[in-house]
């Protein structure tokens, strides 16, 4: 049974069992830990007067729109030059679970909006996040939200120092030097970089939450929207411990990344069902995937090692038609399962809507920011800091039918 910590409120769902549909209660709860706090904390230290400052913000009719959340934050190395090659890789059709295991899923995801630059360096935005769970007919949505946040040329420093030290790499984006901090190359240099850095980490944070739930649960699912890969935003000793700690705990993680730019005998892994349109299941790659590596490493191409932290990575299709993408999907299993139990565990236990499992789809929509949220937000963020705002201007007038973007 899930037991909601803090105040929450619910409203009516429906589930279909057996044909018959009922209602289905589903529990809100406002959720926070003591790291992502500890990151808001930080986000409003050592701030100079910000009265009578400037906050450009994006066009307001553009702030009113909703802010969808982004999709994978690791963008994988092209292999384009890859000559094409045919090695054995064998499909399987989805099967009913084989073993008994918990039946608790939990999906994370998280999203951001930005509020706006800051007059002479600065950018203010936001981040939520979202663990959907899921216990026989209960459903449980964890929403941690961080309210406005500021980065600035005073106090960026020792949040990206902060944010190393919690992933276990103090001088993943700021190293030590004497005493005096600095940032390292290309790091934390544009707005994007710093923004989405900060809710990598705060994804992260509920990750570790989720895990926590699962183990005190005995275990089960947890879904993560992306891949079990290193990247600029997570240490591989912090992953390799995240994994391993779920290994311990009877937790199966699966990671699904709706876009990936690995491919395997010169094809995308999202085209590799193409000639078998009706075809619903999944081949797992890795064994092939580091034959492949190893056999063209002198094309400088990512040591096979680096292609996953986790214990396989599957091409799966989990529905046919014009939603039936196939995604490159990570798996890590816990002791005494195999990789093949955990991706039928997701298509037979997971509810799909388009081919796409519903938990990660819930986690997605609320971790979103509505046009409203936003306004809020920003409204809170000038009293707070009496900041002046000002809107950026906008030629978009100018390109239309066709807009601008992109020029």
């Amino acid at each position: 049974m899930i037991s909601p910590t803090r105040g929450s409120d619910s409203e009516q769902s429906l589930v279909r069992v057996g044909g018959m549909t009922f209602p289905m209660p589903v529990t809100f709860v406002d959720q926070s830990n003591t790291a992502i706090q500890t990151l808001v904390d930080l986000c409003w230290t050592s701030l100079t007067n910000t009265s009578g400052g400037i906050l450009f913000t994006p066009p307001l009719d553009t702030l009113t729109q909703a802010a969808s959340t982004p999709d994978d934050d690791y963008v994988e190395q092209d292999d384009d030059l890859l000559p094409t090659i045919a090695p054995p890789i064998q499909a399987y059709y989805f099967t009913p679970a084989k073993r008994l295991i918990n039946d608790f899923i939990i999906a994370v995801d998280s999203g951001i909006v930005h509020l706006g630059q800051l007059a002479g360096g600065g950018v203010a935005f936001a981040i939520r996040g979202a663990a959907t769970c899921y216990a026989g007919a209960e459903h449980l949505i964890l929403r941690y939200n961080t309210s406005a946040l500021l980065l600035t040329p005073h106090n960026k420093l020792t949040v990206f120092r902060y944010i190393g030290e919690r992933l276990g790499s103090p001088d993943l984006y700021v190293r030590d030097h004497a005493g005096t901090l600095i940032a390292k190359p290309s790091a934390i240099d544009t707005v994007n970089q710093m923004q989405d850095r900060c809710r990598s980490f705060v994804e992260r944070m509920i990750q570790e939450e989720a895990l926590g739930l699962l183990a005190a649960n005995k275990g089960g699912l947890l879904l993560i929207d992306g891949s079990l890969v290193t990247s600029f935003d997570t240490p591989a000793t912090y992953l390799r411990a995240m994994l391993q700690s779920a290994r311990d705990h009877v937790i199966d993680v699966c990671a699904i990344s709706k876009r990936s730019r690995i491919t395997i005998g010169g094809l995308p892994i999202d085209s590799l069902f193409d000639p078998y349109p009706t075809f619903v299941g999944y081949a797992p790659l890795l064994k092939a995937l580091e034959q492949e590596r190893l056999a063209y490493e002198h094309l400088n191409m990512r040591p096979p090692g680096d292609i996953t932290q986790g214990t396989e990575v599957f091409a799966a299709r989990f529905g046919f038609g014009p939603p039936g993408v196939t995604f490159r999907v990570d798996v890590s299993k816990c002791w005494g399962s195999n990789n093949d139990d955990v991706i039928n565990d997701v298509y037979s236990k997971c509810q799909l809507y388009g081919g796409y499992p519903k938990a990660l789809i819930d986690a997605h929509q609320y971790s979103a920011f509505l046009g409203s949220d936003k306004l809020l937000l920003l409204a809170d963020l000038v009293v707070r800091t009496g900041l002046t705002v000002k809107e950026q201007p906008s030629l978009g007038v100018l390109f239309q039918p066709f807009g601008a973007f992109g020029k």
